[in-house]
């Protein structure tokens, strides 16, 4: 019996997405193994046109490409692996983004390279925090949103990206229940929720000259709302606070607002980082709805305007 030779086109293995990285101006082996990666996709709208008289029926329709968009990419790795990321984040905290080129890897099982992404003059555009909950034993992750001006996809080097150490993963791991909020003036408020927070950087097209691709040109900075949740017991502070600041009491012009901490750690109380969050306002205080048959802790939900984030870093 002879067997078939396979077709050329289906030589290549088959593999499942087991393993991602990035490498950002050859600094690829500084970065960790990534969670997840999305978007870096290429579209371009569908221009038709006609020219000439109409036919018998139709018009002879013409169809060509236009401008090429480029969407943004978005990492999702653990909150103790994004070290690398952070003076890039800081800067654009700061108002002061900075532009890297660089390239999305793709491995199999067996860390081998198999798809590369290569991605040119990208910088931050958000910064997306978990959410904690002392109840919760998942690992605090962190979602890093680039907007790049051009994607190119090239063939994979024959090479293999580097796995992170179990050891390592274990000791840097930060779950999301080890976290730590304090307010400026209330050091006995327990906190037991904070929902997710994404800092977002308004991106600004600029088309001119022959340059196909539009430059992409950051804008202001939008801060997000901080929410969190407190035992009912424990909000009667923050209630009072809430009606000076509806009366107008609280602030006075030219003097900044209160500021409070998150600090985060593993699971040994060893602080891994932190970030102070400036101009605190409180716009709502709500309870929760009350169910007789509920057995669960009564909380109060506590809804802050913030102007900025003033120290953000990671041990």
């Amino acid at each position: 019996m002879t067997l078939k030779k396979p077709d050329a086109r289906y030589e290549k293995p088959i593999y499942s997405s087991a393993h991602f990285s990035i490498d950002i101006d050859g600094m690829g082996k500084e970065f960790p193994t990534l969670r997840s990666v999305d978007g870096g996709g290429v579209q371009a709208e569908v221009i038709g046109h006609q020219i000439g008289v109409q036919t018998e029926v139709y018009g002879e329709i013409f169809r060509q490409l236009g401008k090429p968009k480029y969407a943004d990419i978005k990492l999702t790795l653990g909150l103790a692996d994004a070290t690398p990321f952070w003076s890039w984040v800081s800067e654009t905290l700061k108002g002061t983004p900075t532009r890297k080129n660089g390239a999305i890897i793709a491995a199999d099982y067996n860390y081998k390279e198999r798809a590369r992404r290569k991605f040119e003059q990208a910088m931050i555009v958000g910064v997306g925090f978990p959410k904690w909950d002392a109840n919760a034993k998942e690992q605090a992750n962190i979602t890093i949103t680039l907007a790049v001006e051009k994607v190119t996809f090239e063939k994979a080097e024959d090479n293999k990206i580097t796995p992170k150490s179990e050891s390592e993963t274990k000791q840097k791991q930060i779950l999301a229940c080890n976290f730590t909020l304090t307010f400026e003036g209330f050091d006995t408020i327990r906190v037991t929720k904070v929902d997710p927070m994404e800092i977002k950087v308004k991106t600004i097209e600029h088309h001119h000259g022959n340059r196909i691709e539009p430059l992409k040109v950051p804008g202001r900075i939008e801060w997000p709302n901080l929410v969190f949740y407190v035992p009912e017991v424990d909000a009667e502070k923050l209630r009072l606070l809430h009606n000076q600041q509806m009366a107008g009491q609280e602030r006075k012009p030219g003097v900044a607002g209160r500021s409070a901490l998150l600090t985060f750690h593993n699971n040994k109380k060893e602080e891994k980082g932190s970030m102070k969050l400036m101009g605190l306002q409180i716009f709502n205080v709500s309870a929760e709805k009350g169910d007789a048959t509920s057995e669960e802790m009564k909380l109060t939900k506590v809804e802050c305007a913030i102007e900025s984030i003033e120290e953000f870093k990671l041990a």
